[in-house]
């Protein structure tokens, strides 16, 4: 502590901008979109140097934007808003999303640690280091000054609570998780027990926070299962967990050994003084020596006197180095709790909380991102219109082309809000067709299962042409109608005609295959590149 004192005395200046700067930092971390979005906004609005000045030089530049012809200028502007807007266009669904996750995993009532927390556990488990750190300092600085081991017990204390934090907490993690797949290893051994035919646990890996209610169908301890981290037998782990008590034992071990070690070094240094001042005593050479039984009773009780104190030092010695590791060890343990009780084990369940916040309900989550989205869009529109105004004024004077004066008339038809509504209408005709595909797929496997002809049917038009949606639902009752009078026909012929009608249907489908049938992958790659290129385009 003297050490600290006389940081703050000597070098009170570089201490304080050190922790002013500490706190700007955590202040812009915590508020940091609305740090940027100020920051971006101030950056185009700067007069001369600003961005948006800069852009007002380009006015002949034109793209082709969603079947719409743009400026290079504009799309420039509307992407760096754009980000800001996205982070902000939540709906009520999200909400609901949110919770069906969390509650699923069985995390709906856990939130992460408040960096209040962390504060406070930080500088208990320093406190608690600062006792033995000291003491360690002797050894790991021998023949150091007193300034120079107070520096180095606040270096090592420092080391020990950064390591014991961090493994406590991680370990109350694991614990946690390892709760969760016990929870649903119970849940699906008593399904298992009423029903013999429960297949094995298997987690779905498609399984996120926008695809959360693709499971609803399923039994909880699936659904548990496919929001956490598992390894391949679906068994606890206890690596962490294990390295952490070996941790903890190790230190409070070694502590009390070396607090016991320089507790004998003391009085044996005590000793010694004693010893050799006994030796130096001025003696009156005048005096009459007493008689040698009573110098040897003296000597005696002295001794007796010394070991009887040294006795009740070691063992109130020995018993507060002992109650210090139990504190510690307590300590310690009271942080793995609270690593227990806070953080998620689910993959998304941080994002899911994040997204819920401290909000309500579905109407106030909706009202208050309505309000930042119409916030964020006045503020790009006001800049889209600046940027729009400054490239017509330039152009009246120093354009002579009639195609850009014709694209600059007509930015009262480019808005930002049109951008946003363009690109998520992009978005979700992307979206449609990976759906619709993934639909066609898992149609085609569950018809592998019941008639080999029909999947190959439908493998081949899956990859002849994308189809709309209600010419996908009438072809698929096509194709079960078929297939039921297929299975219908099947009654009444025989063996013999079947074969012969089955090879027939087989070879007139692969004279009409074109093309190799594509995997899923391949279907989302080649959906993926066709978007983008009509995209940029």
């Amino acid at each position: 502590m003297d050490f600290v004192s006389m940081l703050f005395n000597e070098y009170r200046a570089l201490v304080s901008l050190l922790l002013s700067l500490m706190v700007l930092v955590v202040v812009i971390m915590v508020w940091w979109d609305k740090v940027s979005f100020w920051w971006l906004n101030t950056w185009y609005a700067f007069p001369l140097i600003g961005k948006e000045s800069r852009l007002a030089k380009d006015y002949e530049t034109q793209v082709k934007i969603y079947d719409k012809d743009w400026l290079n200028t504009e799309v420039a502007l509307c992407t760096d808003f754009a980000a800001h807007y996205e982070k902000v266009n939540k709906d009520e669904e999200l909400f609901s999303k949110s919770q069906d996750y969390l509650g699923k995993v069985t995390e709906n009532g856990r939130n992460n640690l408040h960096i209040l927390g962390w504060i406070l556990i930080a500088a208990l488990v320093f406190v608690e280091a600062m006792g033995f750190s000291y003491v360690l300092s002797g050894f790991t600085i021998p023949g150091a000054s007193e300034k120079l081991q107070q520096q180095g017990a606040v270096g090592i204390a420092f080391i020990i609570s950064v390591l014991l934090v961090g493994l406590t907490h991680f370990t109350g993690h694991e614990l946690h998780a390892n709760s969760l797949i016990k929870k649903a290893k119970v849940w699906w051994k008593n399904a298992k027990n009423r029903d013999k035919a429960t297949p094995e646990l298997a987690p779905n890996t498609r399984i996120n926070l926008d695809k959360t209610f693709e499971d609803d169908d399923e039994p909880q301890y699936k659904q548990v299962i496919n929001r956490i981290s598992t390894n391949a037998e679906v068994k606890p782990r206890y690596f962490i967990t294990t390295i952490t008590a070996i941790a903890i034992l190790v230190i409070a071990v070694l502590a009390t050994y070396v607090r016991g070690q320089v507790l004998e070094k003391m009085h044996i240094d005590e000793v010694n003084i004693q010893q050799n001042s006994g030796l130096y005593q001025e003696q009156d050479p005048y005096a009459e020596a007493p008689p040698a039984f009573l110098v040897e009773e003296s000597k005696s009780a002295d001794a007796k006197t010394d070991t009887d104190i040294w006795e009740r030092e070691q063992k109130g010695g020995w018993g507060t180095f002992i109650f210090l590791a139990f504190l510690f060890i307590l300590l310690q343990i009271f942080g793995i709790l609270i690593g227990f009780k806070t953080g998620f084990a689910g993959k998304h369940s941080k994002d899911a909380r994040k997204e819920i916040g401290n909000f309500k309900s579905e109407r106030e989550f909706k009202t208050h991102y309505s309000r930042l989205k119409q916030q964020v869009a006045r503020v790009a529109q006001k800049r889209l219109t600046n940027l729009q105004q400054r490239m017509n004024q330039k152009a009246e004077t120093n354009c002579q082309d009639p195609k850009v004066l014709e694209v600059l008339e007509a930015c009262g038809d480019r808005s930002f809000l049109t951008y946003m509504e363009d690109l998520g209408n992009a978005e979700s005709r992307y979206d449609q067709s990976v759906r619709l595909r993934e639909h066609q797929t898992l149609a085609s496997h569950q018809a592998m299962k019941s008639n080999p002809v029909v999947a190959t049917t439908n493998a081949v038009e899956v990859v002849e042409a994308p189809e709309a949606v209600e010419a996908m639902e009438a072809r698929l009752k096509a194709e079960l109608v078929a297939e039921a009078n297929a299975k219908k026909a099947a009654e009444t012929e025989t063996p013999e005609q079947a074969e012969q009608r089955i090879r027939q249907e087989l070879l007139a489908e692969i004279a009409q295959q074109k093309k190799p049938v594509e995997t899923e992958e391949q279907m989302r790659d080649r959906l993926r590149k066709e978007m983008l290129g009509e995209l940029s385009s």
